[in-house]
């Protein structure tokens, strides 16, 4: 699995790699770093994209509160594909209108996509983190259950 990711996948992936073979818990200790990688690079690229979406969304609400001035050009309108104001609107409807832009709110859902893997790489990390731990208790009660 190589990002960007959608969160489906990251999902269907944590759960292949939720499996774990009793059977030899010194491979699944072992497999524990590479995971771990597995999941910070995913977790690192898409925080990268939720900073860059930040700042396409900082970038396109000064364009779109230009635009709904009245500042833009004729070249500026016309590189964008936008039709001219036809009236200019006031500070207060401005805001409005910015809250249901559908260019910004474009963005705003690809930032919200990306932060939810981020989410999601997070508790998978957290999981790992432990699963050192829990593995350790499964040799143990394997141990008291054989009588060792």
């Amino acid at each position: 699995m190589k990002p960007p990711v959608t969160i489906e996948i990251l999902m269907a992936s944590w759960a292949q790699d939720t499996i774990i073979d009793s059977t030899s818990i010194e491979k699944e200790l072992l497999k524990i770093s590479h995971l771990h990688g597995k999941y910070l690079n995913v977790m690192s690229y898409h925080r990268h994209l939720v900073r860059k979406m930040e700042a396409d969304y900082k970038t396109m609400k000064g364009l779109r509160e230009d635009y709904y001035q009245g500042h833009l050009t004729k070249e500026e309108l016309e590189e964008r594909g936008w039709e001219p104001m036809q009236h200019i609107l006031t500070n207060p409807q401005i805001a409005r209108k910015l809250d249901t832009d559908s260019e910004l709110n474009k963005i705003l859902l690809k930032r919200i996509a990306h932060e939810e893997i981020v989410s999601y790489c997070e508790s998978v990390l957290k999981s790992l983190h432990n699963r050192t731990w829990d593995l350790g208790n499964f040799v143990k009660y394997q141990q008291l259950v054989s009588g060792r």
